[in-house]
């Protein structure tokens, strides 16, 4: 098993994600429930049209492996990254996913996970197969349950290793690697790319990545003109594995949310001090008296999971409430020019490795530089992203905020 503040941590990365054993058989009840069908231009195009593709279809993963595919896809396994499946698929979706890995998203993406099984068909009806994170991925459950298609994250790779892969695959499974967690562009639409192929969702998927293109062109255009004496240093934290605010959490290199504040035009000051994440520490810290401080929240659950409240069903009050409690916690942190002029902010976490995690980087660039960002709305984009493609989310909560004080 492993030590589960790495796990967490590597998910966390995902939010930080990683994790293969035997999981005990889990079940869930038929769903009811249903919601509205989504209002997006390429949604026009019915379900009949997904279900209209037959024969086999060659499909390059992220991992450059090529792998054939029977269509129509009626059934699959799909482990994390729902949002991006349900943005990509629509809400139907989850009537072919069969199976799934209930721990990585419902352990650090609850409220989530808690709309899902009552607003979209066929959730109630996956069964779990366990978890790399956990160490408890039952392969040989996944085979008797005997999907169409097993679709992995890349994350999961390293713990059910070849021999696995190979017998899923020998089982007549086709195994198929997608990867959001990698945050690079790339990954992003080519797991998209991936997606749409294999549901028939060819069209809507490339409308996304044509827009997370087009942002991400905006963005850099911007960025580019602000000179590098005038750039700004910033401190990020991630810490959701402990049970008090006063224990400091991780931090990034050039990695997660320390790329994208480098996308949006600042000095990260643990970039060069950690490749990708590491301890945060208080005196490091201090030593560089950031000019801003990004603290990563989210609805993780479970023992020592003290954090930061943003996301689906959280309003203002409530993370300014945990903004307040993390910094009366800190030691010394009175003295930080940060802290003294309020330049602290939450972001949410689960926003990364979706299709529209682009607004995070034009927030973390618009409360640095609110002149030069001055053109770009990213929580009104937040709002209209998940209006427009995630409807049964609510849109109103809090992502991105600036803590108000005491």
């Amino acid at each position: 098993m492993r030590n589960m503040k790495k796990a967490a941590l590597i998910l966390g990365c995902m939010l930080l994600v990683g994790g293969c054993a035997k999981a005990q058989s889990t079940s869930v009840e038929s769903s009811a429930a249903s919601t509205a069908q989504s209002e997006v231009s390429t949604e026009a195009k019915s379900s009949e049209s997904s279900e209209a593709a037959q024969g086999e279809k060659t499909i390059k993963d992220v991992r450059g492996r090529e792998v054939t595919i029977k269509l129509p896809v009626k059934t699959a396994y799909y482990p994390y990254y729902y949002e991006n499946l349900l943005t990509i698929c629509g809400e139907d979706i989850f009537e072919k996913i069969t199976c799934t890995s209930f721990y990585d998203t419902e352990h650090y993406s609850k409220t989530m996970w808690d709309i899902m099984m009552e607003k979209t068909p066929g959730f109630k009806d996956m069964q779990d197969v366990g978890s790399t994170i956990k160490d408890n991925f039952d392969t040989e459950k996944l085979i008797s349950l005997k999907p169409d298609v097993a679709i992995f994250a890349n994350y999961q790779y390293e713990n059910i290793g070849e021999n696995n892969i190979k017998a899923i695959e020998a089982a007549g499974i086709p195994v198929i690697f997608i990867d959001y967690t990698d945050l690079s562009e790339e990954a992003h639409y080519e797991s998209t790319r991936v997606l749409g192929e294999i549901f028939g969702k060819e069209e809507r998927a490339q409308e996304l990545i044509d827009n997370y293109k087009t942002k991400m062109e905006e963005i850099r255009k911007v960025a580019a003109t602000i000179p590098e004496e005038d750039k700004k240093t910033v401190y990020i934290e991630l810490r959701f594995n402990t049970d008090n605010f006063k224990e400091y959490g991780k931090t990034y290199g050039n990695y997660m949310m320390g790329m994208f504040a480098k996308e949006a035009g600042a000095i990260n000051i643990y970039e060069g001090v950690y490749e990708k994440n590491g301890d945060a520490e208080p005196e490091y810290i201090f030593s560089k008296n950031p000019y801003a401080i990004f603290l990563e929240g989210g609805n993780f659950t479970g023992e020592n999971m003290v954090s930061i409240k943003t996301g689906y069903t959280i309003d203002e009050a409530k993370t300014q409430e945990t903004l307040n409690q993390l910094i009366s916690a800190r030691d010394g942190w009175d003295q930080l020019d940060a802290v003294k002029e309020k330049r602290v902010y939450a972001l949410d976490n689960d926003i990364m490795r979706t299709l529209h995690d682009y607004v995070l980087i034009e927030y973390i660039g618009k409360a640095l530089y609110p002149e030069t960002f001055k053109d770009f709305d990213p929580v009104k984009e937040q709002k209209e992203f998940v209006e427009k493609y995630v409807p049964q989310f609510p849109a109103d909560s809090t992502f991105m905020t600036q803590w108000e004080g005491k």
